[in-house]
């Protein structure tokens, strides 16, 4: 549920139940040694896939995690935008689970609870997709898959 408290995009705010929040704080408390990509690398997210996407950033994988199921404290992707001059900063993770036929997709990944989180599926890597912007206030929204604070 989106909640407007005036008509300017920056008062735009989410309004998500006690439990997705503190599902999120979970993902949150998870993702804290990966805001050093060097951990993050060395903790399996060693595969940078797409490089600079506008609005989203790099999507770094841990190919170990990609598979059928939803762990909330495992997401398959880090992202991460450049931040002052020679360094990134963690932004959002991102959900993934194969589809084995895109013509034939499975139903929606099972995610955080309520339906508030948004899986899009993509055509280019043949996955449902969730981002969840836990590092970087997003004023679309928490799961949008864009985020107009990037370049």
């Amino acid at each position: 549920m989106l909640a407007l408290n005036s008509c300017t995009e920056e008062d735009h705010k989410q309004e998500l139940p006690n439990v997705v929040q503190q599902e999120l704080d979970q993902v949150r408390q998870s993702v804290i040694p990966y805001r050093d990509l060097k951990k993050a690398i060395a903790a399996g997210y060693d595969h940078e896939v797409t490089g600079y996407r506008a609005q989203m950033g790099y999507h770094y994988l841990n190919a170990a995690l990609l598979d059928d199921k939803f762990e909330l404290q495992k997401p398959e992707i880090l992202l991460y935008a450049p931040y002052g001059k020679d360094s990134m900063k963690l932004v959002a993770v991102e959900y993934a689970t194969p589809i084995a036929d895109i013509r034939n997709p499975p139903a929606v990944p099972e995610g955080f609870t309520g339906k508030d989180d948004e899986w899009e599926i993509n055509t280019e890597f043949n996955l449902w997709t969730l981002h969840a912007w836990v590092e970087l206030e997003n004023t679309h929204g928490i799961f949008a898959p864009h985020n107009t604070k990037l370049p």
